[in-house]
């Protein structure tokens, strides 16, 4: 028998066509692929954040409703709910708030059968289309 001469890693490269690495293609194509998923990644993170600050601010003006409704129910009088109908500038944060406490007037005459007052506090938040409301009602007392 004859004797054998053991491959190379260099035969064995020669076999395959020499090939070393990743071709510039590949390469092309891996960088477009990152691309695009740094940019879906990017466009996610930023709606993330501008939701969270959505969140935050009516966070913030819900307090600040429910504040207002708790000084309306622990009133001294029931007649003084009416002079609580009032719109303030909050200035919080570096951010202005604009609440709004109305007051409507149910009944109370001398032939009703009810007599309560509604009380809705609207409190509208900077780069937040829709305001924050909230509503009690208070019977008499």
């Amino acid at each position: 028998m004859g004797a054998r001469r053991p491959v190379t890693t260099a035969g064995r490269d020669a076999r395959r066509g020499g090939r070393h690495g990743m071709t510039l293609m590949e390469t092309l194509i891996a960088i477009v692929i990152l691309a695009s998923v740094l940019i879906g990644l990017g466009e996610f993170m930023a709606q993330f954040a501008h939701t969270t600050k959505v969140s935050a601010l009516q966070q913030r003006g819900l307090d600040l409703a429910t504040d207002r409704i708790d000084s309306v129910e622990h009133s001294q009088t029931y007649v003084s709910i009416d002079s609580m109908a009032a719109v303030e500038n909050i200035a919080m944060d570096s951010t202005v708030y604009k609440r709004t406490t109305l007051v409507q007037h149910i009944g109370g005459g001398p032939t009703d059968t009810m007599d309560y007052r509604t009380v809705t506090v609207s409190v509208a938040l900077p780069s937040v289309p829709a305001p924050v409301r909230k509503t009690t009602i208070i019977a008499a007392f």
